[in-house]
């Protein structure tokens, strides 16, 4: 059986919805007492209750058994106005499906947390006798803001560039951007596309776990107390969440790095080899290590603090040096050799290089400073 909603913001309306939902669907008379949902027993036993902490976060605690097979689906929103952490700690698998790609989640060895963006579909699935613990966290986009943006940073103060504009000075490669619905001073706040990821599966660790057992196994009552620890508890599990993936990134970005320079490194070992006998193309060249040649460029530059013109003309001009001092040789063979197209092409790019012509190095035998 498939109960679906759908949920368009924070706030217990989806709530209601899904008892309704459900109720329909397996004729059944479950009803919500105190933001708790109370289940006939031939449906589920245990309890699913409901806690909003505020006007942009809210808990919903599943620790139940279910006595049907049941598919739960959160229908995708058109907007991402929010975000919810799904973290299951069953204590056997059950089966999640986000943005239709199912993950066996849950067991003691294999506790996962799914964060997923409003507007991608979320379901579970429970085996009748299943039994299920689950925390689901929603937090809006502006809470996600809010928690990883510092207002208070003079680093992160938002200066627009002229008042009819919503470019701020930033970096071109900043996560942030600003919004200009806040008056001329604008305020800055986080890309949506870099609010964490929209959705993604991570290992929830231990420390993680023990703060999701303890909020499972303090699910009472609704009162002021229980409200600050859930919060207080939800706040721990997401600043080690985005510690995590920041550190995955970090990682990620490292590895990717050093790949960069291995082929970049590769690049130059063929300069070396072949530019003081063959034309190389840079077009050729990216292609070889699939780059495109505007990433060729850019890291080469990064990785050698030259460009590719700049190294290829240099290895040119090394070999001709070493051939024209002390040496006689056909300036016009010399040049088509290195891959010039003619000898004064090749005579006008020695002397810029190097402050005299070949031929002169050739017939006065002097020696030019490296």
């Amino acid at each position: 059986m498939k109960v679906q909603f759908t949920k368009k913001k924070i706030g217990r309306q989806w709530l209601v919805d899904f008892v309704n939902e459900m109720n329909t669907k397996l004729s059944a008379n479950i009803s919500i007492v105190d933001n708790r949902i109370v289940f006939p027993e031939h449906i589920a036993s245990g309890t699913c209750s409901y806690h909003q902490l505020g006007p942009e976060i809210e808990i919903t605690i599943f620790n139940l058994t279910s006595n049907v097979a049941l598919t739960v689906e959160r229908s995708a929103h058109t907007e991402s106005n929010y975000y919810s952490m799904h973290i299951n700690c069953s204590p056997t698998e059950i089966v999640h499906l986000m943005n239709k790609k199912a993950s066996q989640i849950g067991g003691t060895l294999n506790s996962s947390l799914l964060w997923c963006a409003s507007d991608i579909p979320l379901s579970f699935q429970l085996e009748a006798g299943a039994r299920f613990q689950s925390v689901i966290i929603s937090m809006s986009k502006e809470y996600i803001q809010n928690f990883l943006w510092d207002n208070n940073s003079l680093s992160n103060s938002c200066v627009l560039r002229t008042t009819n504009t919503d470019t701020c000075v930033l970096t071109p490669d900043s996560h942030q951007k600003c919004d200009i619905s806040h008056g001329e001073s604008g305020k800055c706040c986080i890309d949506q596309l870099y609010i964490i990821s929209r959705c993604l599966k991570s290992n929830i660790g231990q420390l993680k776990y023990e703060l999701v057992q303890e909020i499972i196994n303090f699910d009472k009552n609704s009162s002021m107390p229980e409200k600050l620890f859930l919060k207080g508890n939800i706040l721990k599990i997401l600043a080690l969440f985005v510690k995590r993936i920041s550190e995955k990134k970090e990682r990620a970005k490292s590895n990717t790095r050093l790949n960069d320079v291995a082929k970049i490194l590769e690049i130059k070992r063929i300069i070396d080899t072949h530019a003081d006998s063959q034309h190389l193309c840079l077009a050729d060249l990216a292609k070889s290590i699939a780059f495109s040649k505007s990433k060729l460029k850019a890291k080469f530059k990064e990785v050698t603090g030259k460009t590719t013109y700049q190294y290829y003309l240099e290895v040119k001009m090394e070999k001709a040096r070493s051939i024209l001092q002390g040496n006689t040789v056909s300036i016009t063979h010399l040049a088509f050799e290195l891959g010039f197209k003619s000898s004064s092409h090749f005579s006008q790019a020695f002397k810029k290089y190097y402050g005299v012509t070949p031929k002169y190095l050739l017939e006065e035998g002097v020696r030019v400073a490296i």
